[in-house]
């Protein structure tokens, strides 16, 4: 716990503590035995989500932190979205065309539980929280755990090793000493 000291919120403090004492379980386990090959990548993968999944958390936290005490302004930081009610029919082309009506209004974005790491990095780097080289970590440790979902995969993705773990490890570090 003591790595997270700065992290003001004792759940949040103490859930990154055990992501990352699992991590430095499974690296431990990794490295003093010779595991098959499929588990040897299941290993390195779950490092890699818990990896992001700590960064992923400590951005939230800093971007809250950040809106809280007013030294960014949420609406700058979080993008816009569109949102569209009140449709319309005004005229029938055909039984498969339709020319509609819309009301769409545009409103900012709100920082919530919901908001996903791109939007998270996207919002770290507008309100000055990360640098260019910064961000592009963050992405690269998000586009690196979004190569989990089995089903946008084009190929087996077993093809991890201990280098990437490690390059993973580097920026999560480099992203943690500037939250």
């Amino acid at each position: 716990e003591s790595k997270f000291s700065f992290v003001n919120n004792k759940i949040l403090q103490e859930n990154l503590a055990m992501k990352m004492q699992h991590i430095i379980f499974l690296f431990s386990v990794e490295k003093s035995y010779e595991l098959p090959g499929a588990i040897q990548y299941s290993v390195l993968q779950t490092m890699i989500v818990f990896t992001a999944s700590i960064v992923e958390g400590l951005i939230h936290y800093k971007l809250a932190e950040l809106i809280e005490s007013n030294k960014v302004q949420e609406h700058q930081i979080m993008g816009k979205e569109e949102k569209f009610s009140n449709l319309k029919e005004l005229y029938k082309i055909s039984d498969s065309e339709k020319i509609l009506g819309v009301k769409q209004v545009i409103k900012s974005k709100a920082l919530s539980d919901d908001t996903n790491f791109f939007e998270l990095n996207k919002a770290a780097k507008r309100s000055g929280l990360f640098t260019e080289e910064l961000f592009q970590h963050a992405e690269k440790i998000r586009q690196t755990r979004n190569r989990m979902h089995p089903y946008s995969l084009k190929e087996v993705d077993d093809k991890y090793s201990k280098e990437d773990i490690n390059n993973i490890f580097a920026m999560a570090a480099k992203i943690i000493e500037r939250i």
